[in-house]
């Protein structure tokens, strides 16, 4: 079955801020109330989108710099990803779908020439999902938040390519919005 990706309604955020991760992934719960995650989420600069799985919401993902963690060095060359998956669907194997969809959806609207992923250097099983994409690490820094067991974060890029992004396209995504308003990397 094919990932949709669609602009984040009001009703998936609601759905999503009710989500709750059994420890130690419960540093991703959503920590604000659900009128102010809707708001939040819905803000135009954090480009929020939905995946859906067949018809349930199976995750989201932000595209900028609300994938960004204070204290990297992203230059602005890159697209930052961050993502988030349904807890009843982590850790089932199926997280490539997920970061293929996600590639190949903002590598099409975006079309930047690097994607970034910043991820807690604990969290051993998001960096397995995204270095079997392709993303490799290219830095690592420290912050005075511990997640995980860990003050620091790791940064992975990759650079999208034609074949890569074709195979994933015809795998995993149906796009469901003309997005033709959102920035492009220059």
């Amino acid at each position: 079955m094919k990932i949709n990706l669609r602009p984040a309604k009001g009703r998936d955020i609601l759905e999503i801020a009710a989500w709750k991760y059994d420890p130690p992934y419960d540093v991703y719960d959503i920590d604000m109330d659900a009128d102010k995650a809707v708001g939040y989420f819905l803000n135009p600069d954090v480009h929020c989108h939905t995946l859906i799985d067949g018809d349930d919401v199976a995750g989201y993902c932000t595209f900028g710099r609300d994938a960004q963690v204070p204290g990297g060095d992203y230059d602005e060359a890159g697209l930052d990803i961050g993502m988030g998956i349904d807890p009843v669907r982590t850790g089932t194997g199926n997280g490539h779908r997920y970061v293929a969809a996600v590639v190949a959806h903002a590598s099409e609207i975006f079309h930047p020439r690097q994607l970034r992923v910043t991820i807690a250097a604990g969290n051993e099983r998001a960096l397995r999902v995204w270095s079997r994409a392709g993303f490799t690490e290219i830095s690592r820094f420290a912050t005075p938040r511990d997640m995980m067991g860990s003050n620091e974060f790791v940064i992975l890029a990759l650079e999208p390519t034609p074949t890569m992004l074709e195979r994933a396209e015809a795998s995993t995504i149906t796009p469901v919005a003309d997005e033709s308003s959102l920035p492009h990397d220059e």
